[in-house]
């Protein structure tokens, strides 16, 4: 997934503030040229004569690139330590070297010294460096990101969202690294610099991918989902998207809405949120543990000091968050989920990896085999573990987390040369482009599955192939070449900087081009695919039903439904339009408030017809006794003043004995209150009539245990036991659940894709309550006015029949209230 990889940066070959190619180092270890060792020269970049870098030679500066947040963890260099070096006389020693090794006054040369032709002094000659690159790093970017690509397209394997957590602890890790680099080389932290390189890493590939998504979300989406589609693209460029993510999950009226095509956008949000203040820690740690300035003979010291006390800050901070994370998950997995807070300790983990690095470094080789397969057995067996029924992130994140220290921690000390699942061409590769594989992956998924739903396996390997192609394209194309240009590098002499853009576009000129090339024949491909697969979006009538009865209302409402179930276009005169239905959910509904969080509403501001009916009903229950609401209103206004019906309950409580987790704002601490003021009413009133209403739908108790079917209808009967009305009890059945119509309602689908079957589950629910009880309830089916030969259309006549999968729109209520007085005719309780 993610931002981690982002963050943590992908790019294999780490270039700098120009097009040549800069030297990569270690950077979670100690600078080597601030060692009790002589300070060495460094050589110079031999792709041209002198620094003529902009910014390369400004006092106090780290040079562009080297300090830059992508860079991984690279470059492990052997180092043979000369007389009166630490390692001491003739020792040999294999340690994290920068192959720039500048003395303290070469790094503080003044601007313009470094002109064009000037030289460098070469390293000593008893100083011998061989690169290395830490390809196990982006083996497990490499693993994480297909990981979730699989997780999303083909739902295996089950725990593949834990990928994203492996991200997080490689960018934790990584950018503390470079930062803490940057402190040691040069002795301070620039947040100019830090913030610019994270942008040009991040945000050109990013940015991308969400103007692309606007602009399809505009032209294939419904309108509804094309409009929510543009806000969640608009707070994941301010790195809001999680925030925005959790209240849309936490809101219950749209819990049921298809996933947004940028929800993976959230980990990219969580992360940036969280550098938004740790380069700050870090630096306030690093100067309360440093007593002298550079130079004053106690540098190591003070170093030593400042990473035990950063060491101490990144502690605190995983336990609150891991702690404050267990006690989300239990009380609001939603919100956990999503959390910054409940997220930080991962990144923390990461970075508290990075400050110990040096413990590390003399690992034995036998210590450090055994430590990466062990930890990449735990990596994926976290795969397979790990599922959407456990608490996470905590505290099952740990073990996604806690594995991928394992492997990071073992390459420490020197190259994974037998981690070869990680380490092999193709792994490491795709590690190059995960980011880019991350950001495009869900958008080509769901299009693609829009424009073809039929689950298939060409279907399947289409998604996968076209999410590698437009991934390898936008990588070379967008996020390589602007990750690696001068741009936001500081401000340098405007003649170095016309030099730099002249040899980036001498660089990535034919790579631009060829780039180009890749992406328009992905585009004419994809258009002649959508041509192929087009559907007829000739807007017709809603068909109309023939069949009509003077006697029983149904007869009429199966016609239009049975209509409905083989139109192939959406008709043009639905009122209110689907798009209309789908925006406005239930605040028209008239007993909206009588539904609500918080205190329990006045009753008598939620009865309807006349006050003073000889005859009173209640409905009551969860959200589906809402969605009835206006069926109910209706019934009572057209009783003549016979009856007076009151419409109260609470969305997301099921009127049930047992209390039944609720992600929704409020619900679980409004429900059990509800519930008793009003048995406590009914108990009281004694009414002619009490109509249950609730969701068919298994679900969990507070403690997150799964609950059965037949527990759940026990436990309803357990509840309405207490209103002392046996035999004067109907439950009402909810229509069965629908298709999602975020998902399957667009401008290139058919009604077909909408209209489904009634499910096993609905049809549990509907047997266990309709058996003979020894009480005299009754029980009405939904059926006759939701399906029609057991197809379920999204609309009926002219009339949406559901805003989502679970709710009538309050006009389709409307439309069966004489259907549902009728049946209650029929079995004789009104």
């Amino acid at each position: 997934m993610t931002s981690g990889n982002g963050a943590a940066g992908n790019d294999p070959e780490n270039i700098g503030a120009d097009p040549g190619r800069e030297p990569r180092t270690d950077p979670s270890l100690p600078d080597p040229s601030q060692q009790a060792s002589p300070p060495t020269p460094s050589r110079p970049d031999s792709s041209r004569p002198g620094p003529s870098r902009p910014g390369a030679s400004r006092p106090g500066t780290s040079r562009p690139g080297l300090s830059r947040p992508g860079t991984p963890l690279n470059r492990i260099v052997t180092t043979t330590a000369t007389p009166g070096s630490t390692a001491g006389a003739g020792a040999h020693t294999s340690i994290p070297r920068p192959l720039d090794t500048r003395p303290a006054a070469a790094a503080a040369t003044p601007p313009g010294a470094g002109s064009p032709g000037a030289t460098t002094p070469r390293p000593a000659a008893s100083q011998t460096t061989t690169p290395g690159r830490r390809r196990d790093i982006q083996g497990l970017r490499a693993l994480a990101v297909i990981a979730v690509i699989l997780d999303h397209v083909i739902v295996w394997p089950g725990g593949g969202f834990a990928g994203v957590d492996i991200f997080f602890v490689i960018s934790g890790f990584l950018i503390t690294g470079v930062l803490l680099r940057e402190h040691e080389r040069t002795g301070r932290i620039s947040l100019r610099t830090f913030y610019g390189n994270r942008l040009r890493r991040i945000l050109p590939a990013a940015a991308a991918v969400l103007a692309v998504t606007t602009a399809l979300g505009y032209v294939l989406f419904n309108q509804t989902r094309a409009l929510s589609t543009a806000w969640d693209a608009l707070s994941a460029l301010f790195f809001a998207a999680n925030w925005r993510f959790t209240a849309v999950g936490t809101d219950y009226f749209h819990a049921t809405a298809p996933a947004s095509v940028l929800q993976h956008y959230w980990s990219l949000s969580v992360e940036e949120q969280f550098y938004l203040l740790w380069p700050v820690l870090l630096i306030v740690a690093l100067g309360a543990a440093s007593r002298r300035r550079r130079g004053s003979g106690h540098t190591g010291r003070d170093r030593a000091r400042g990473r035990r006390l950063l060491g101490a800050v990144a502690v605190v901070i995983v336990a609150a968050s891991f702690g404050y994370a267990v006690w989300e998950t239990a009380t609001n997995p939603t919100v956990a989920y999503f959390s910054t807070f409940s997220r930080v300790w991962e990144l923390g983990v990461g970075a508290a990896l990075a400050i110990a690095a040096p413990l590390f470094l003399r690992m034995p080789l036998a210590a450090r085999i055994v430590l990466g397969w062990a930890g990449l057995a735990g990596i994926v067996a976290s795969f397979a573990v790990v599922t959407s029924s456990l608490p996470f992130p905590g505290p099952w994140a740990a073990l996604p987390v806690g594995a991928t220290v394992l492997v990071i921690a073992a390459g420490i000390g020197g190259t994974q040369r037998n981690l070869f699942p990680l380490t092999n061409p193709v792994s490491v590769y795709l590690g190059n482009i995960s980011y880019s594989l991350y950001l495009w992956h869900f958008p080509v998924f769901v299009f693609l599955t829009l424009v073809l739903p039929e689950a298939s396996t060409t279907t399947t390997l289409l998604v996968l192939g076209s999410t590698l192609a437009v991934s390898v394209v936008s990588y070379y194309l967008i996020e390589q070449p602007l990750h690696r240009s001068p741009w936001l590098r500081g401000t340098g002499p405007r003649v170095d900087r016309r030099l730099a853009w002249r040899r980036w576009r001498e660089r990535y000129g034919t790579q631009f081009i060829m780039s180009a090339l890749g992406a328009f024949v992905i585009v004419v491909v994809v258009a002649v695919s959508f041509e192929v697969h087009d559907r007829p979006l000739t807007p017709i009538a809603a068909p109309t039903a023939e069949a009509t009865d003077d006697v029983n209302p149904e007869v009429a409402l199966q016609a239009d439904l049975a209509a409905a179930a083989t139109a192939t276009t959406w008709p043009d005169n639905l009122s209110p339009s689907l798009d209309q239905a789908m925006a406005t959910t239930s605040t028209n509904n008239p007993a909206r408030a009588c539904f609500d969080v918080g205190g329990t509403p006045d009753f008598g501001r939620c009865t309807w017809g006349d006050g003073n009916a000889p005859q009173h009903m209640y409905l009551v229950g969860d959200s589906e006794a809402l969605s009835y609401a206006p069926a109910f209103k209706a019934i009572a206004e057209a009783s003549d003043g016979q009856w007076r019906i009151t419409t109260i309950g609470l969305y997301g409580c099921r009127f049930t004995e047992v209390l039944v987790a609720n992600d929704g704002a409020g619900v679980m601490d409004a429900c059990p209150q509800r519930k008793l003021d009003i048995t406590n009413h009914i108990f009281a009133d004694a009414p002619q009539l009490v109509v249950v209403a609730n969701a068919f739908a298994e679900g969990q108790d507070d403690n997150r245990r799964p609950l059965s079917v037949a527990s759940m209808v026990a436990s309803t009967l357990a509840e309405t036991a207490g209103y002392n009305a046996a035999g004067k009890i109907v439950y009402l059945a909810p229509p069965p659940l629908g298709a999602e119509l975020g998902q399957c309602y667009s401008t290139v689908s058919s009604p077909q894709d909408c209209a489904v079957g009634v499910g096993a589950t609905w049809q549990q629910f509907a047997a266990a309550l309709s058996a003979p009880s020894g009480t005299g309830d009754h029980f009405v089916s939904s059926l006759p006015f939701s399906c029609a030969d057991g197809v379920c259309p999204a609309f009926a006549g002219t009339i949406p029949t559901k805003y989502d999968t679970v709710h009538m729109t309050p006009a389709y209520a409307e439309r069966v209230a004489p259907a549902i007085r009728y049946a209650l005719q029929t079995a004789g309780v009104m």
